[in-house]
């Protein structure tokens, strides 16, 4: 994300859509935790902890900013 402001601008849009609409907010963060559930299921069952699992950026901010709504 570094050096591409694009990116950053589409995130913020993006994040303010969901500030405004409960409703697609509940629906994006469901979607997000299934990518990341899906990606996790790829992962052969004797891999290790240190195995790389790739999300797409939206999801883990997305995911990181409900977490802190709920810690406030």
């Amino acid at each position: 994300m570094a050096g591409q402001p694009g990116c950053l601008t589409d995130l913020r849009e993006f994040l303010k859509e969901l500030d405004q609409n409960s409703d697609l907010r509940a629906a994006a963060t469901l979607r997000s935790l299934s990518r990341i559930r899906t990606e996790l299921e790829h992962l052969p069952e004797n891999s290790v902890l240190t195995d790389p699992v790739i999300p797409n950026a939206q999801d883990v901010v997305l995911l990181a900013r409900q977490l802190m709504s709920r810690r406030r």
